[in-house]
């Protein structure tokens, strides 16, 4: 790979010559079209026989090509990038007008670009092959990006969140691990370790990879490599006991294509359980048709050759000659082509020298004319998009899964404009049957376990808890054992005993001096931030300045922090309580209010309403008693003035509120207890974040914050005051508080409540 620059160089000097002298155009009745492939690969074998039988078939067809012109395949053998680059010259030199390659290189995409051939290839997924790199290079495959968006739905589906991606180091796999990444953090996924894979890697190389993806936590393994090496892979791995229940392997389009010819005795039980996406191809009577003509002429081709069964790459073949010609006959021009010879000889290559390369005139307009080109072939609707095949209108991916002898159809991907890949269908009891994963296991993996070869989890809790409720930690010395309890530790062992497999693990103490009093949960949390320990178990709260160091699990406990304050008792034996629930200054008030109603009406009605008259005492008292009288309803004299009436009627929704207000502040005084509310100091739990909440999102001073350490302390602050060195309240979560407050009468909630984050692991 390294010598791929010096290639490029030394073949892009081929065209910077001199001034160039048009040859004349010339009139042929054959169109030259190259190929390039091996042709001692079954990609090489399969689709040299399809592409044989489509230039027969363009040749029969009148309507594709004008009038006698016939397309003549030139084929090149190629293994290397050193032969297709001879092989490209020598086509070229042929005077062909369009190249159809089954391995791409970045060389042979250059010199099309150069010679202004157009390139087709159906292997060529890689996004660094892009048309702005390589404008002469038709992609008729889809994308590495389109691949891994599927491969991400897929993933999606049965919830995975951790991937290990095996790609090679070829231009097979460039690119792919970062779309596969973006297209799972889409869906809340990751890819938590790239495996790169020599292409000629051997046997003791690939197990060496194999080891260290055992020794990690994920289990599933998506594979993006080439035939072969994805086969010797899955090799190392059935021998390695890497097949088994647990494990997931899913393989990307390139390689699941090839079951067809990698699928015998030898591989199959290496291979037990794998799912791999494919692309769907509709079936046809004109599909049906072919099959049997290519497996007639396969079997000619390759006597000697085992497998007859034709793949998608046979197929997009045999569709890149129907859009040559298809381009061809749009142009018009009766076979005509013209071509530039450079004055310049071109430096040896290899072993011989090359003759004059000729630089295609109308190539242009045929690399124009066939990414218009749209028709339905055999592999289905053809169309291109920037240089590659279109699938944005409809297109479909076959979920397939090996089980014994063969493999089977088990769902669909579908892929719709606007919804790519949204929906997954898996067929399930719909004719099918469910997917069977390594180990002939029906259950979905879980994607990940503990490595049976890794160590058990340490585990962190705190020696000295403040609320034994949660964490006990307590020692036996005629056993020399520990054993640590509470809630918090029965939460964490009931969450391990849900758990499909088995979790080892091991608690540890901290601080690692019993006698330490100087230690915080925060210094706790930053133990496991340091990997001295794998987790922290414990009435640990979940704080965003802990939670930028290491990860929490989901709270299991309220998320509130409050304050306890002691109650006051009114003991309610005052004979004046009666008037506590309005102060001095509204008696005065709703007095002065009672003697201005009833001046108000006596003024109004005491000329003309006998119930007003009589004496001046008689008046007063009358005056007086009416006013009264309607704090209670109880009014008996009638009214006769209208202005006398709207004041009455003021006065009457006046006292409905006094009375009701009075009410309701009566009941209080006599049912409810008080809560002293006055708070000098606040105590709090050592070492838990509740100072760090008071101090820095409350405001409170520390003058005004006072430490404990246990809940004897606790209680015994609140009972001293703080006008006697204790505490007017404590601020604590509600956990803690919940427990505090059990059987305690004497103490109750006061204030608002404050969101924390709760206990966490």
């Amino acid at each position: 790979m390294a010598s791929v620059p010096v290639v490029r160089r030394l073949l892009f000097l081929l065209f910077l010559c001199g001034v160039s002298n048009p040859c004349h155009g010339i009139l042929n009745d054959t169109v030259n079209i190259g190929v390039i492939l091996d042709n001692n690969s079954w990609l090489g074998k399969v689709v040299k026989t399809a592409l044989k039988l489509a230039a027969d078939d363009v040749n029969n067809d009148a309507n594709l090509v004008m009038n006698a012109t016939r397309l003549l395949l030139h084929f090149r053998h190629a293994q290397t990038l050193l032969h297709a680059a001879t092989a490209a010259y020598d086509l070229l030199d042929r005077q062909v007008v369009s190249i159809v390659e089954t391995q791409t290189s970045e060389v042979v995409s250059d010199i099309g670009e150069a010679a202004k051939v157009p390139i087709l290839s159906f292997s060529a997924t890689t996004p660094s092959l892009s048309d702005q790199r390589f404008p002469y290079l038709v992609r008729m495959a889809h994308s590495d990006s389109f691949q891994m968006k599927a491969i991400a739905a897929l993933v999606k589906h049965y919830g995975w969140r951790r991937i290990v991606f095996l790609h090679s180091d070829v231009d097979f796999g460039c690119g792919a691990a970062s779309l596969l990444s973006d297209a799972l953090r889409d869906f809340g996924s990751e890819v938590v370790y790239i495996s790169t894979i020599s292409s000629t890697a051997e046997k003791q190389s690939i197990r060496k990879e194999l080891y260290k993806l055992m020794e990690m936590e994920s289990r599933v393994f998506v594979v993006h490599l080439p035939s072969d090496l994805g086969l010797n892979l899955f090799m190392e791995a059935q021998e390695m006991g890497m097949m088994k229940a647990g494990y997931v392997w899913i393989t990307t389009p390139g390689f699941t294509s090839v079951w067809d010819y990698v699928l015998n005795a030898s591989t199959m039980a290496s291979m037990q359980g794998l799912v791999g996406i494919k692309t769907h191809i509709p079936n046809s009577e004109r599909l049906q048709n072919f099959t049997e003509r290519w497996e007639r002429q396969f079997k000619l081709d390759n006597p000697n050759s085992k497998n007859t069964e034709l793949s998608v790459y046979g197929l997009l073949a045999y569709d890149a000659v129907f859009m040559i010609a298809r381009a061809i006959g749009k142009m018009g021009i009766n076979g005509s082509f013209s071509f530039l010879t450079p004055t310049t000889p071109p430096p040896p290559i290899a072993n011989g020298e090359i003759n004059s390369i000729k630089v295609f005139q109308q190539g242009k307009q045929l690399l124009q004319e066939i990414l218009l080109t749209s028709f339905t072939g055999l592999s289905g609707p053809i169309e291109l998009h920037n240089g590659e095949m279109d699938a944005s209108n409809s297109s479909l991916y076959e979920i397939v899964n090996v089980v014994g002898k063969s493999y089977q159809v088990v769902g669909y991907l579908p892929y719709k404009s606007g919804k790519p890949f949204k929906t997954l269908s898996l067929m399930g009891n719909e004719g099918v049957g469910p997917v069977f994963w390594p180990g002939r296991s029906t259950k979905i993996p879980l994607g990940w376990e503990i490595p049976s070869n890794g160590k058990r989890l340490r585990i962190v809790v705190p020696r000295k808890a403040a609320w034994e409720e949660f964490v006990n930690v307590t020692f036996y010395p005629d056993k020399n054992e520990t054993t640590v309890t509470g809630f918090c530790i029965d939460i964490f062992n009931a969450v391990v005993r849900l758990l499909d497999y088995e979790l080892p693990y091991d608690f540890f103490l901290y601080p690692d001096d019993a006698n330490s009093t100087d230690w915080s949960y925060d210094d706790l949390v930053r133990q496991v931030y340091l990997k001295k320990y794998d987790a922290a178990v414990g009435d640990i709260t979940i704080r965003a300045e802990r939670s930028q160091i290491v990860e929490f699990t989901q709270p299991f406990t309220e998320t509130e922090s409050v304050m306890v304050a002691p109650v006051m008792r009114e003991e309610g034996n005052n004979a004046w309580t009666f008037l506590t629930p309005f102060s001095p200054a509204l008696w005065i008030t709703t007095g002065a209010f009672v003697i201005y109603t009833g001046l108000a009406v006596w003024l109004l009605e005491h000329r003309k309403n006998p119930d007003f008259g009589g004496r001046p005492t008689a008046q007063v008292v009358t005056l007086l008693w009416f006013a009264l009288s309607t704090v209670f309803f109880t009014q008996r004299e009638k009214i006769h003035s209208s202005f006398a009436r709207v004041i009455i009627i003021v006065w009457l929704f006046v006292v409905l509120v006094l009375t009701s207000s009075y009410t309701a502040s009566f009941s209080s005084k006599l049912t409810v207890q008080k809560i002293k509310t006055v708070l000098g100091t606040i105590g709090y739990k050592k070492g838990s974040s509740s100072g760090n909440f008071l101090s820095r999102d409350l405001g409170i001073a520390q003058k005004h914050m006072k430490p404990f350490s246990s809940r004897e302390a606790n209680e015994e602050s609140l009972v001293k005051g703080s006008k006697n060195g204790g505490v007017d309240a404590i601020f604590d979560e509600i956990p803690y508080v919940r427990a505090f407050l059990s059987g305690r009468c004497d103490y109750s909630m006061v204030g608002r409540r404050y969101k924390t984050g709760g206990f966490g692991f």
